[in-house]
């Protein structure tokens, strides 16, 4: 099992029980409002921030959270300002993890080996790309470049996903695995429990590495409901974005995100 030694600490920990964990989309609405509610996030309990960068080509996205890479693609903002993003949000928090989210070819256009060396300065826990396949020569690539600098590769698993494959998946992964409450695009679809379950359960066969839910989980009780799956990690996304988008022009968005985060962190100590 590889793991961090912050991405260690904080699943070791004793509370909260089911760890939280935050996904936003980076430099929205703006490279400040996204930091100040990054911030706001810490400071109301999450444990880990996954940082997505925006592509224009996102496929795994539902509309929620294609919306918002949207309005940062036309802001102009670019991996490199998320990594910036990061690294501000690491200087800020010495313990939180950071996991940066998003796509292959942002980074084969970066290209990999800059893109490495640039997350290792800011000190990235992991990296989570949704469209890479392990056969794909860019992804070996990535995750061996990963391993020789000590950085997680988060990888992703869907109840569609065939047992050998899934074997081979847990085998590659790092830092945690992300387990999809279903399968298709983030945001859409509702929760069937008894399926997250039997998806976690068959997950734990094939590996010690925590296992973090996500996909469908709007609110503090579907986070509870998710823990009660014997879920290491609990992670929300769509909920928090949709939020953001509809409080563009909220004064206080980042003090008020917080307080809406604080009750899915309060729900799982």
């Amino acid at each position: 099992m590889i793991l961090s030694e912050r991405l260690k600490k904080i699943f070791s920990a004793q509370k909260p029980k089911t760890k939280f964990v935050a996904y936003f989309v980076g430099c929205h609405p703006t490279y400040e409002k996204s930091l100040d509610i990054i911030k706001a996030s810490i400071d109301n309990g999450t444990s880990i921030v996954e940082i997505g960068y925006s592509t224009s080509e996102a496929s795994a996205e539902g509309p929620i959270i294609k919306a918002a890479q949207d309005r940062v693609i036309a802001n102009k903002s670019s991996l490199k300002d998320v990594i910036n993003l990061a690294k501000e949000v690491r200087d800020y928090n010495k313990d939180v993890g950071i996991i940066l989210m998003g796509y292959i070819s942002n980074l084969f256009m970066f290209p990999i080996p800059n893109f490495i060396e640039e997350i290792k300065k800011v000190d990235i826990d992991g990296v989570l790309v949704v469209d890479a396949p392990h056969e794909l020569k860019e992804e070996n690539t990535l995750r061996e470049n990963l391993k020789k600098n000590d950085i997680a590769f988060i990888k992703l698993v869907a109840p569609t996903t065939p047992n050998e494959r899934l074997k081979k998946i847990c085998d590659m992964g790092s830092g945690y695995i992300y387990c999809l409450n279903y399968s298709g695009t983030t945001g859409v679809k509702s929760v069937d429990l008894s399926q997250v379950k039997k998806m976690v359960e068959k997950i734990k066969n094939y590996t010690n590495l925590p296992v973090c839910s996500g996909f469908g989980v709007k609110t503090p009780q579907n986070a509870k409901e998710i823990a009660s799956t014997g879920v290491e990690g609990v992670i929300v996304g769509t909920a928090f974005v949709d939020y953001i988008e509809k409080n563009l022009d909220d004064t206080n968005l980042s003090k008020n995100l917080g307080k809406n985060i604080k009750e899915f962190t309060n729900i799982l100590n």
